[in-house]
């Protein structure tokens, strides 16, 4: 059975709580994010963190596609934009924004400080004339290795993997941009509506987790998350578009 369009009541919805997603990132601007975190801290954030990695994200969509696709029309409408719009926003972050931009992460910058040794004499700014992250990662782990700084192995690991660029923060981008989409359609259908408080939760935990393993600063993620959020809604919009245009059989409303 089909029916209209989503009704701009969803609309309304999703940009309300677009909004209430981004507002619950402006705290950050008012905290110190102390390097390195505390122990104590570490491994809950890099939990959290790796749930909006490129290896938890698959997982976090393949859950959320179980709860809310009910036969392949759905699995197809669902999918194929996801995957096409995520992941050209995330190469077009990771290969040309984030290098123009240009923006050394805050542990390389701690790192390259007095404070910290400092493990990268030669400075943030020279660190990162090291052509690729795999030669960025390799000097650091052999940096850390001979300099007397004791790190949680956790936090170690993860800032020896993370030696890209800083501005705007994939993670938040990520899952942004797949919560947003996810949080459209389950309001367009009126369905598993219940998620929607726990998808923002999610997405902005991770923002913040971001910021405790001291990877990225708060404009890292508010950029990021409303890149994300500008980039599922556009998706929708293009993919409502093409319904109307194609008399595309939406699912039904059933709760």
């Amino acid at each position: 059975m089909s029916h209209p369009v989503c009704c701009p009541a969803a609309w309304r919805q999703w940009a309300v709580l677009s909004g209430v997603w981004l507002l619950a990132l402006l705290p950050a601007f008012f905290f110190s994010f102390p390097l390195p975190p505390h122990a104590s801290l570490v491994e809950s954030a890099w939990w959290l963190s790796l749930s909006g990695s490129k290896y938890g994200l698959p997982f976090v969509g393949l859950l959320l596609l179980f709860l809310v696709a009910r036969n392949r029309q759905e699995l197809v409408l669902l999918v194929l934009p996801a995957l096409l719009f995520v992941g050209l926003g995330a190469a077009f972050n990771e290969h040309l924004l984030k290098p123009w931009m240009n923006e050394p992460r805050p542990d390389i910058e701690w790192l390259s400080s007095e404070e910290a040794g400092p493990v990268l004499p030669e400075g943030a700014e020279a660190f990162y004339r090291i052509q690729g992250k795999a030669a960025r990662s390799s000097r650091l782990e052999s940096r850390l290795a001979q300099s007397g700084l004791v790190l949680a192995p956790r936090l170690a690991g993860h800032w020896i993997a993370e030696t890209g660029f800083s501005f705007p923060s994939g993670h938040a981008f990520a899952t942004a941009a797949l919560g947003g989409w996810f949080l459209f359609w389950m309001l367009c259908w009126q369905r598993r509506r219940w998620l929607s408080p726990l998808i923002v939760l999610w997405s902005v935990g991770v923002s913040w987790s971001r910021l405790m393993l001291g990877v990225h600063r708060p404009e890292d993620v508010l950029a990021g998350s409303a890149q994300g959020l500008l980039l599922a809604a556009l998706a929708a919009l293009l993919v409502s578009w093409w319904q109307g245009r194609a008399g595309y059989l939406e699912p039904s409303r059933n709760q």
